[in-house]
């Protein structure tokens, strides 16, 4: 009779009468923009990523933009361009570091393209978040970042009016 008892109540406790349950956005949904915006720094080889974790010591590499910084990766959620939901998508990006508090260098650069993953977040590369070349002109101006702490702050923002944001605080690393 226990064992009646028992399986009736499995029965009634497995049945599911509320519906199908909402998993959120696909992977498909993700690439085209939906979702919460979001944005972590980190760094990788092909298409990994790997967040990077504070304090963590980084090197110095030639910017684009002229100067030296911080080559960063960074994976997006929510951020679409105004091209739509392609493989990859045209945004914006500002990349700046601040020493002690006091913004070092700020750099807009408006066409960075963000490639959809299987899981449907964003990816990033080919950015160096840069301190002023001015500033940190000649060899000996850069030995002096050697071991300072700098926070970095990337921020992506879609043609749709999406903006994600993201900072990390690094330990600068040069000619170790």
């Amino acid at each position: 009779m226990i064992g009646l008892w028992l399986g009736l109540v499995a029965c009634m406790g497995s049945k599911d009468d509320t519906g199908p349950v909402d998993t959120g956005p696909t992977a498909e949904e993700l690439c085209a923009g939906a979702g919460e915006e979001s944005l972590v720094i980190g760094a990788g080889v092909g298409s990994q990523f790997v967040p990077m974790e504070a304090n963590s010591a980084m090197p110095l590499d030639v910017a684009p933009q002229g100067g030296f910084g911080v080559t960063v990766r960074a994976r997006t959620t929510g951020i679409r361009s105004a091209d739509g939901d392609l493989p990859h998508a045209p945004v914006s990006v500002e990349l700046t570091t601040y020493i002690d508090g006091v913004q070092s260098a700020s750099f807009l650069n408006e066409d960075v393209e963000i490639y959809c993953q299987d899981d449907g977040s964003g990816l990033l590369w080919g950015v160096v978040v840069g301190f002023d070349p001015v500033e940190y002109a000649s060899t000996d101006d850069l030995f002096r970042l050697d071991g300072v702490t700098t926070a970095l702050n990337v921020i992506a923002s879609g043609g749709d009016g999406g903006v994600a944001d993201g900072w990390v605080d690094v330990v600068i690393s040069v000619g170790r």
